[in-house]
């Protein structure tokens, strides 16, 4: 993990930002780099926070400035695992088995936020 990713994320709210979002922001920023920035962290554990990265990233993507192509393939695929799971059918509260399309992007994510946690980000926020 780039030791200068949680510092630099840490300061990526918006300018004069909420304390209290900001101190959500970093929890919530630091517990996932240590999911998907250690290599110790097993397979299991970081699809178990895939839906937790992938509401992360709704939330605060529009203060991340990821490089381009880095930011296409992840706009595009957390808007594909949010359309799976708005269509994907539960049974009594747990989803059904089957389906192609939702551990395809399971994969994909758990390699993003690897590679968004091993990368770091050089520039977090617009002016």
């Amino acid at each position: 993990m780039s030791k200068g990713f949680p510092v630099v994320l840490t300061g990526c709210l918006l300018g004069g930002g909420n304390a209290e979002v900001e101190d959500e922001f970093t929890t919530e920023q630091q517990r996932l780099l240590q999911v998907y920035g250690d290599s110790s962290v097993d397979e299991a554990t970081r699809y178990r926070n895939v839906d937790d990265l992938a509401k992360f990233y709704d939330k605060y993507s529009s203060v991340l400035l990821l490089p381009n192509p880095l930011s296409e393939r992840a706009q595009d695929i957390f808007r594909r695992y949010k359309e799976e799971k708005s269509h994907a059918v539960e049974v009594d509260g747990v989803p059904a088995q089957g389906g192609f399309w939702a551990p395809l992007l399971k994969i994909l994510i758990v390699q993003l936020g690897v590679e968004l946690a091993s990368e770091g980000i050089k520039r977090a926020t617009a002016s």
